[in-house]
């Protein structure tokens, strides 16, 4: 099978990427930015773009371990599904919700065009498709629900998609993206205008000060700032009222080639419990498929091999009738919080922004985020930060549906 084991370096391979050594510290910045991953980069781009102050540390290398992980989507659809955030939220938030992430999407459509970033971005549509008759009536409850939401969405059952004689739902106009270039680019443009950052380099602790924050580096070095923003995986400090709220995951994914013209060139996720989700690229002489999906908690000690061989099973029915060979196969850890939505905001009114508990969409709630972040610093409401908000709180109704 040509397999060549865990191997994170799909996002890595052909990638040209600077280091950022520590260099001397300032004394005082307006903007601390823990964790280097595409959150955190992201927050450094759109706050050097408005020549910010800002300096970002980073224990590792920029993007390794968590965003080096993803599978690059960039769709409208989210993990918690339409049916469920309408029964938690209502019609007129529930739409809010999938709005944010749509606009998500523009907004890296917009940065790559105006940073002539090239890093394969493409628009495509989305299938949500159902391998069986259970699964496609639940799909019609969606299409309804969808339309309900101002969706642009509709359900077919044409068997244009070459896999499955059951019935799916396209939604146009979603994304897929490279994100280690994507996120690389915007690295190199914020430390052109300004941003300093320092890889290798962790962060102790933040305490307060009568100026504002004081942020002690582990070498001692301490840097006094206006505000933090935590985008670490997990909230910084590991705060119990924070960290009570999610819980973590590992989800499964592996690589195929496939011949050329296969499949549609798109993303699609089924409506199983575990769910599976791919994305298809048309490359040179091949497609190019990366699946995923076996998600289990990763308190659980789970047999990796297991998770993958399930997924192969299901990729192998899935595509029988094609050829397709596995080429590597990895795993990365999800953070879900206890709604199924990002936790976004300042905590208790405090001088540290947070951003975590993205579940599968970071790719769109890392940029819904920097956006919350510029907008409460320029003093501009900003239409999705209640529903994000840190503190919200969160009834037993809607933990019961999840």
């Amino acid at each position: 099978m040509g397999i060549t084991g865990e191997n994170y370096e799909i996002w890595l391979e052909g990638v040209e990427r600077p280091t950022y050594p520590k260099t001397a510290i300032p004394q005082e910045t307006e903007y601390v930015i823990i964790g280097g991953g595409i959150t955190g980069v992201v927050a450094a781009y759109m706050l050097s773009k408005e020549n910010k102050k800002v300096v970002l540390f980073e224990k590792g290398r920029l993007g390794e371990w968590v965003t080096d992980c993803t599978t690059g989507f960039l769709t409208g659809e989210i993990d918690t599904d339409p049916i469920k955030l309408v029964q938690q939220y209502g019609i007129e938030k529930a739409g809010l919700i999938l709005a944010s992430h749509r606009e998500a999407i523009d907004i890296v459509e917009k940065i790559i065009q105006e940073e002539h970033i090239e890093c394969e971005f493409k628009r495509c549509p989305n299938y949500m498709y159902a391998n069986n008759s259970h699964e496609e009536k639940r799909l019609l409850k969606i299409i309804t629900v969808l339309k309900k939401l101002g969706v642009n969405a509709e359900y077919k059952n044409d068997g244009a998609l070459g896999f499955s004689k059951f019935g799916y739902v396209e939604m146009p106009d979603q994304g897929k993206f490279h994100v280690m270039k994507y996120m690389t680019a915007l690295a190199q443009i914020a430390h052109t205008r300004g941003a300093i950052i320092a890889e290798n380099t962790e962060v102790a602790s933040v305490t307060n000060d009568k100026n504002g924050l004081l942020v002690k580096i582990k070498d001692n070095a301490v840097i006094q700032a206006k505000k933090v923003i935590s985008a670490t995986y997990e909230p910084f400090g590991k705060l119990k009222e924070l960290s009570e709220k999610t819980s973590m995951y590992r989800s499964y994914v592996l690589e195929y080639t496939l011949p050329i013209n296969a499949l549609p060139e798109a993303t699609y996720c089924d409506e199983l419990d575990p769910y599976h989700y791919f994305r298809i690229d048309h490359q040179n002489n091949f497609d190019r498929m990366i699946i995923g999906g076996e998600d289990n908690l990763a308190v659980i000690r789970s047999d990796r091999e297991l998770s993958l061989n399930r997924i192969r099973i299901y990729t192998d029915k899935l595509l029988a009738g094609y050829e397709h060979t596995e080429t590597r196969h990895w795993s990365g850890l999800i953070l879900n919080s206890l709604d199924g939505l990002a936790y976004i905001g300042e905590s208790h009114g405090g001088n540290i922004f947070y951003a975590f508990a993205f579940c599968g969409n970071g790719m769109t709630y890392s940029h819904i985020a920097g956006k919350i972040l510029l907008d409460a610093i320029n003093k501009k409401e900003n239409k999705y930060a209640d529903i994000y908000n840190t503190d919200r709180k969160i009834s037993w109704w809607t933990k019961l549906l999840l």
